[in-house]
Formats: structure tokens, sequence, C-alpha cells
């Protein structure tokens, strides 16, 4: 895991040291170790040594600091968090420079053991062992259909000066991030938003849909646009094809998501997971580092420490310890610790726990909002800061856990209803009463909204009008506290439940958990690695039947037939989720009653121009007192308000 930065320099106006300051602002990604590639159009790229560049790599690629010039072409940064081959010969930007490639590089290929090996067997030798120069040889053998084979999280910039080109790309789903900006000056290629923003020429100006997305719904990630008008994502899946001689940009998608469907029996599926899950955990384990694993409790991650002690045994690693670090809370409504400790015990981890508070949360918030670029839905990534954290204080620089799993295995309670609307539209009224009944069963009363949002979903829209308001679920409301006269992006609706996963993978709420996930993480120099992102497990689960995600009112069934007998049975038998949950509700209401008060009154000044001062701060009250329900709403416009603070210094009126 790294941080990459990339600069086309399109006038003789943009000096060196642009490269440095907006490598070195996310030295937190890559504190390693740091290298600079200039290239002037014409003759060889060379590379040069950044400030942390460690003497011993500077001696073996004899190298010099990079010199303030402005008569070149293509710049590349790269800093360095070292987990494969973590010796001076993995130093990026790294060359073939007989070929005339060069790439910068985060993430990792995680069967670049197999693809080194098919290339060996073609005739080519490895000067390291890192998975950076098997990337160069793929593409040097492969070109861009290198990608294909590619099983892993990435985001890289490869310049090919033979073609003159420059190629961005990023990964399947996303995991690791790759934004891009350009003006008369420049087009820039970086990891972090917050590098494309000191950037010359760069003038900040908010992004208002991307925003009113954000207060109305806490919708993000889910666009390639971004908060920031100008800045947008690579899309996942995509590379963009820079031509150098015209400075035109294209996007191409190198990969289209199709799910495989599955034809076999329930158990011959129930085989094909497990096989698809450990060996996915099994490649994510590959570090020359410790790795260690993010365990809230529940089902998913506690799947994944399961497997990964498997893993451990049959791989006779003797005397490996695995390291977990669990997020606990004093108030035993949002603490998990009792069911974490199963797991700790079962699969004979060492366990760390992280605990946490709001008084940490008033010390951090200001660098936790800083290092996410943008707001963030709840302070339930806050939990997740805190395990991050403690995992770097447990000398653990890799870290697995499991994310994705809720989106692809319908953990979420709003899947009802796409699972009742698809059995609606299909007719498929047996199989439609037989879960309604089990949800009776399962929770101990019928699931009567979820029935009538199914029946809204699949009649016609004339019909709609004769349903009263109350009952109405397509309703694209405008809370009185906010000041809009139109619905940007309309709310999503589910057709069925398969589809509705896809959605939930693809464009809502996985994209969003993945940005906070890699902040998160490399905010404290940790990689985290995602097995249930393996995009051969999630073409699988997503070509399921949908009884073999959803059934009798279980969802994640698959998941809790197929791991008997190696998780568990408390774990599996879980009914309620949590995940890396915040007291946020104990908070608002308890300790912190005054502070949100006094954010809230803040934040209505910073966004005077979104939303009403008075209508916000009586929302507040009467959720502080329990006249409405909790949600996080609060939350997301004091965010909102900090972060957007901090951007009026980018600002040039």
């Amino acid at each position: 895991m790294c941080g990459i930065l990339a600069v086309i320099n399109k006038s003789s106006e943009v000096s060196t040291g642009v490269l440095v300051s907006a490598t070195d602002i996310i030295a937190h990604r890559g504190p390693d170790d740091a290298g600079f590639l200039i290239w002037n159009g014409t003759s060889k790229p060379v590379v040069f040594a950044g400030k942390d560049t460690q003497p011993e790599t500077i001696g073996m690629h004899n190298l010099e600091p990079l010199p303030a010039m402005h008569n070149w072409r293509v710049g590349l940064g790269h800093r360095r968090l070292s987990i494969i081959d973590i010796t001076p010969h993995g130093h990026q930007p790294m060359m073939l420079e007989e070929d005339g490639l060069s790439l910068i590089y985060n993430g990792e290929v995680y069967n670049y053991v197999e693809i080194k090996e098919e290339l060996e067997a073609l005739g080519y030798t490895f000067k390291t062992h890192s998975d950076t120069e098997v990337i160069l040889h793929a593409w040097k053998e492969w070109g861009n259909s290198c990608l294909e084979r590619f099983n892993g999280m990435f985001a890289f910039v490869l310049l090919d000066i033979n073609k003159n080109k420059l190629y961005a790309v990023r990964d399947r789903f996303g995991v690791k991030p790759l934004y891009y900006y350009q003006n008369d000056n420049i087009i820039a290629f970086a990891s972090e938003v917050k590098q494309l923003r000191i950037l010359p020429g760069y003038d900040f100006e908010l992004n208002e849909k991307i925003a009113f997305d954000y207060l109305l719904n806490g919708s993000v990630d889910h666009s390639e646009e971004t908060f920031d008008k100008g800045i947008l994502q690579v899309k996942p899946g995509h590379y963009i094809d820079v031509d150098l001689d015209s400075n035109s940009l294209r996007s191409y998608e190198w990969y289209s998501f199709q799910p495989i469907s599955w034809y076999g029996t329930e158990e011959g599926a129930f085989v094909r997971f497990v096989d698809l899950l450990k060996d996915s955990v099994r490649l994510r384990m590959r570090s020359d580092v410790p790795v260690g694993s993010a365990l809230s409790g529940g089902l998913d991650s506690s799947t994944i420490v399961c497997l990964m002690r498997e893993v451990v045994s049959e791989q006779e690693r003797r005397g490996h310890l695995i390291e977990t670090v669990t997020s606990c809370s004093e108030h035993k409504k949002y603490d998990e610790w009792e069911f974490a400790e199963e797991v700790v015990r079962y699969a004979k981890t060492n366990s760390h726990r992280v605990f946490p508070t709001f008084k940490k949360l008033e010390e951090d918030i200001s660098k936790f909002i800083w290092h996410m670029d943008y707001p963030f839905g709840s302070t339930s990534q806050f939990s997740q800061w805190c395990v991050f954290e403690g995992a770097s204080e447990a000398k653990l620089t890799v870290m697995i856990d499991g994310q994705g799993a809720d989106e692809q295995l319908a953990g979420y309670g709003g899947n009802d209803l796409a699972l009742y609307s698809g059995l609606f539209r299909q007719g498929k009224w047996r199989e439609l009463i037989a879960e309604t009944l089990h949800y009776k069963k399962y929770k101990g009363h019928y699931p009567w909204a979820f029935l009538v949002g199914a029946i809204q979903l699949s009649i016609p829209n004339g019909l709609i009008k004769l349903v009263p308001d109350t009952y109405k679920i397509k309703r694209d409301t405008i809370p009185d506290w906010l000041k809009i006269n139109q619905i940007f992006s309309s709310k999503d609706w589910p057709v069925d439940l398969n589809s509705w996963l896809k959605h939930q993978v693809t464009i809502g709420p996985l994209p969003s958990l993945l940005r906070y996930e890699d902040r998160n993480s490399m905010a404290f120099s940790v990689e985290s690695r995602v097995p249930f992102m393996d995009y051969r497990l999630i073409e699988f689960t997503l070509g399921l039947p949908e009884k073999m995600v959803y059934r009798r009112g279980e969802r994640k069934y698959i998941l809790r037939e197929a791991l008997k007998n190696r998780v568990p049975d408390r774990i599996l038998e879980r009914k309620d989720k949590m995940g890396f949950v915040s007291p946020e509700e104990h908070w608002l209401k308890n300790e912190g009653r005054e502070w949100f008060k006094q954010e809230i009154d803040l934040a209505s000044d910073v966004l005077k121009d979104f939303i009403n001062k008075e209508k916000v701060l009586q929302m507040l009250d009467q959720m502080q007192n329990g006249i409405i329900p909790f949600d996080f709403t609060p939350w997301r416009i004091i965010c909102m308000g900090r972060w957007l603070d901090t951007m009026k210094v980018l600002r040039s009126d």
C-alpha cells in the first residue's frame, strides 16, 4: 500500500517543487520510502530521491535529490509502505528502462507469485521479489489485457515513452482510490484529493449536487463526481488513457461486472463458496510484514479470523500467532467483546482492544476529517479509525477484515424490501407467504411496511397516487431544515434482491465504505485487505439464486450454512448486526449533548446557504429529548460544516 502522484506539465510554469509538496502531503500512506521520476519528453526518464528515501536505497540506485526545474513533461511521485520485498529493490518509481515503461503503484496484486511464474516460463527474468515488477513485465507482455489476470486491489499510473502515453488504472471495484484533475497547465492523478488541492491553478468550488445528496441522504462516492467541482474519480474497473501529444484523456472500461449464474446443487454452492473465500484469505495473507485482523465479533470478521487460523494451520506456520484488534465500548448496548472473545478463544488469537470515547472524538476530529478528505456518514467510522490506530500501536502493518460481505450477502435490513419486491413482481406467491411467515417467527411481527412497499414498487406510478401519503415509500421529501428547491438525485429503489445487491456493491454503500477504510487505515500507515472483495467471490455470490443468500428470514444464508463447524455456533446464530458501531446516540443525548449543540450552531453558520439554522437546532433538540427518533443527520451537518470551513483557504474569493 502506498501513495502516488502523476503530473503532466502542459506549460513551462510548473516547478518540480509541486511534485514534492503534493507527494509528501501523503507521507502517512508511505513512511518507509519516497521517490520521484522526471521525463522531459525527449530523453530517458530519470529517477530521483526524496527527503525520506533511505540511504541504502539511494546508494543502490545511485539517486540524486530532485532538483528545482520547470522544463519537464511528466513527473511521478511515490510514497512507499513496504509490504512485499521490503528491501531497496522494491523502490518506486520503477522502470523497465529498455522498454520505456515507468510505474508508480498503490495496492497489491495478490496472485503476483503465479503471474511471475507464468512470465518466467515465457523467458522473463526478475531483479526483485515485488509485485510492482510483475506488473511492469505483465504490461510489456500482454498490454492492458494483463489487468484481467490481476487479482487484487490496485491503482497505478504507467508511463510509456515509446507510445507517448500515460495510463491511470483502477481495480475492478475501486478498493483503492484514484482521482484526477486538469486545468490549463496540468493534468494530475493522485491517491488522495488533498494532493490535487495544493496544485497550481486549483480553486475550490463546491459541487452542490454532491453536497445536497450527502446532506439529504448521506450519499457519498455514488458517482465519479466528488465534493470538489473539477476533481473526478477514475471509475472502478476503468483506466484513463492520456495522449501526451494532444493532452487528451479517454476513459476505457477494462472490467465489466457480470455475475456467474449458479446452476449446481446447494451443497455444491456451499463448497464453492468456502473454497473461494478461503483462497481469497490465503492470498491476502501474503506479506513480508506482520498481518493481523480487525475483529468486531460479527459474522463477517469472525469468519475471516477463523479462516486465517485454518490457513496458518495448513501452512504449518508453527508458533504463528494471529493478532486481532477489536473496538469495544463501556456501554453494553454497543459492545461486542463477548462475541469477539468467543472467536479469540476459538481461533487462539492474541487480542488487542480499543475503546473509542467521546473525549477522544473531540481530540481527533480535526485530523480525522482531514484524512477523510470529505464528509462522512456517522461516527461509526471513528470506531474504525481507532481500530487501525490500535493496529499501528500493535506493530501490525497489514490488517484483514470482513468489509464487503453485507452488500453481496444481504446483510442489511433494507434487503427485506428488495426480496419482497422481487417475489411480488415475479408472482412467486408461495415463496412470498413463506418468507412473510418466517419473518414473523424471526421478528415477532409481520413485515407490513416491507410488504406495502413491495406492492408500491410493483404497480404503475398512476396507481401509487391512490396510496395515502402515510404509506408511500417513493417520496422525495425535503426536510424543513434543508434549503433546496429540487432533488438532485432521486433515491434508488430495489426491483428485486439480486439487482439490489449489485447496486449495493457498485453504487452504494460499499464504495463509500471502501473510501473510509482506505483513509482510516492509511492515516496510521496500515494496509487494509478485504477478502470478501475478491472478484471471483463477488461474481459467484451475485450469481446465486436468491434463496441461497436470503432464506426463511435469515440473511447471509450461504455464509451461515457453509461455515458450520468452522466458525463458533454462537457467532453463526447471531441475529443482530452491529459492526464497528459507536455509541453516537448516547453521546448525542448525554456527555456530548452540549458539544453537539455548539457544533450544530457553528456548522449552521458555515452552511447558511444550505440549511435553516433555527430548524436544525429544533430538530437536534427534539432528537436529544426523544421526541423524534435518533438518526445521523446531526453528525452529517457537523461533519460537513467542519469540512467546508477548512476549504475556505482554497477559495480564490
